[in-house]
């Protein structure tokens, strides 16, 4: 990537909760996604890329300040990011350039804006007042209580939701966005980030999407799991999402098609964005990112969802096409989503992001190759205040994964001789000195029992203030994207 006089527009699209291996450029013979394939065709597919926190809030607000979810005491999809936090928006606008933020970021608290200048269109739901307290969201999870465990995959299959029409408006708004900015002579350059909804349940997919997918999975073809191997954490999650009964294949197999149409149909508003790009004229001067705030487990290790280090859950798609950069190309290393806006902050020549903790990978972005990379990555999760799921840490080194929990045993794998991790080598004689070095590693700087005192405390201050909510109903800084009425969601759970 050469020098350039004007620094280069950024695009950035962030979807939510994509499993990584689901794209065909990522080796999935099903999927369908013509889109992000041909980005990665022209870009760079990183292969090993982690979020930090596999929960929707700490992840994106990790993603945003590039500093690790304890450094900024965001744990939870209740915790609100401080607005004295500097995000790399705020950097880049420091840098010259207009943020625009079009649709999801999941902000909670008054401030929607956390360094974009302006907001075409806002999130899927309001987020200041009411999903702060957990009260009330309007798209609800098609269940009768709206909440996302069990009935979530029951009641899953072929419709509509109110997330597919959502993604339908971002991409236009975005799309108009960018034509009307390529008419524009007189412009600063532009940071565009894109927050798309789907894959994220509830899992409806688009009916064609869905039947297409459906005609193809048989029993045979779902995840394979030996529930004696089950680690006492993840036993926990399975009853704390009411799926330790099980989950029939039926529901099983509606899930996995609805979700690889959700991901065709995601890819859909992708394309619809990256053509405005194109007929804008601006494609040869912009960045174009791609990638998730976390993943979705979908059945692997009879586990569904997110919130583990399985690779399913902590791991994240990234694609990065640079106007003079390499085409088709695969990383392997390991990075981090708290490197992404450091590493675009050293690509458009920026000043760095005050106090951010990640790193920039451009030179692994250029050449493929960085002998000072440190090739490790940290992710963590902090429930609520369940005893019964302690305060976690995740250190990926290489191809190893060690995964941490106060209490419990750890958890080693091999990631690559074993991709799947179904072999855990933490009583493994022969990696006893690996273990003991990543574990120094891993719990350095890391306070657990803070960590578990803060959020129980803040689990407490939460039913105050939900009960709050529930008798005032304030009213939110931003109308919600939908107007006064929200869409309904349909669905038809008996496939032909």
């Amino acid at each position: 990537m050469s020098s350039r006089s004007t620094p280069p527009n950024v695009l950035l699209i962030m979807s939510d909760q994509h499993h990584k291996r689901v794209l065909g450029c990522a080796g999935d013979a099903r999927v369908r996604t013509p889109a992000l394939d041909g980005l990665a065709a022209r870009g760079v597919r990183f292969e090993n890329a982690s979020c930090t926190y596999p929960l929707c809030v700490p992840s994106r607000a990790s993603f945003l300040t590039c500093r690790h979810p304890h450094e900024i005491d965001v744990y939870t999809n209740n915790c609100e990011l401080r607005t004295d936090r500097p995000t790399f928006a705020h950097a880049f606008h420091a840098a010259g350039y207009e943020t625009i933020l079009a649709g999801r970021m999941h902000f909670v608290g008054m401030d929607q804006r956390h360094g974009f200048e302006s907001r075409p269109i806002g999130d899927v739901w309001p987020t200041a007042h009411i999903t702060a307290g957990g009260v009330d969201q309007p798209l609800g999870f098609l269940t009768d209580a709206g909440d996302q465990h069990l009935p979530s995959l029951l009641k899953s299959g072929p419709g509509w939701s109110g997330y597919l029409s959502y993604d339908r408006r971002v991409s236009q708004t975005a799309a108009a966005w960018l034509r009307r900015r390529g008419a524009e002579t007189d412009r600063r350059p532009f940071l565009l980030t894109v927050g798309l909804m789907l894959p994220h349940c509830p899992f409806v997919a688009p009916a064609d999407d869905f039947y297409h997918y459906w005609a193809g999975l048989t029993a045979d073809s779902l995840p394979r799991w030996d529930p004696e191997t089950l680690h006492p954490v993840h036993r926990y999650h399975r009853q704390y999402n009411g799926i330790d009964g099980g989950v029939p294949l039926d529901a099983q197999r509606r899930v996995r098609a609805a979700y690889y149409g959700m991901v065709t149909d995601m890819d859909r508003q992708v394309a619809e964005i990256l053509a405005a790009l194109e007929a804008a004229g601006l494609s040869r001067s912009t960045i174009v990112v791609y990638t998730s705030d976390h993943g979705e487990q979908l059945g692997e290790h009879g586990l569904w969802w997110k919130s583990t280090f399985y690779e399913g859950s902590v791991g994240v798609p990234l694609i990065i096409a640079h106007p003079e950069g390499r085409g088709g190309a695969t990383v392997r290393e390991n990075v981090s989503l708290m490197d992404v806006g450091v590493t675009l902050l050293d690509l458009a020549g920026a000043n760095p992001l005050s106090g951010a903790t990640g790193r920039s990978f451009a030179r692994l972005l250029r050449d493929g190759h960085d002998p000072e990379w440190p090739d490790e990555v940290f992710a963590e999760y902090n429930p609520r205040h369940e005893t019964a799921a302690p305060c976690q840490r995740m250190i990926r080194r290489g191809p190893w994964k060690l995964n941490t929990y106060q209490g419990y045993p750890s958890q080693l794998f091999n990631l690559e001789e074993d991709p799947g991790e179904e072999r855990d080598r933490i009583g493994d004689p022969a990696c006893s000195e690996l273990v003991a070095a990543l574990t120094a590693r891993v719990h350095a700087g890391w306070n657990p029992a803070r960590i578990a005192r803060l959020v129980s405390t803040r689990f407490g201050e939460f039913q105050l203030l939900r009960q709050w909510l529930r008798d005032v109903r304030p009213a939110e800084p931003d109308p919600p994207w939908y107007g006064d009425t929200p869409p309904q969601n349909r669905v038809d759970t008996t496939p032909a």
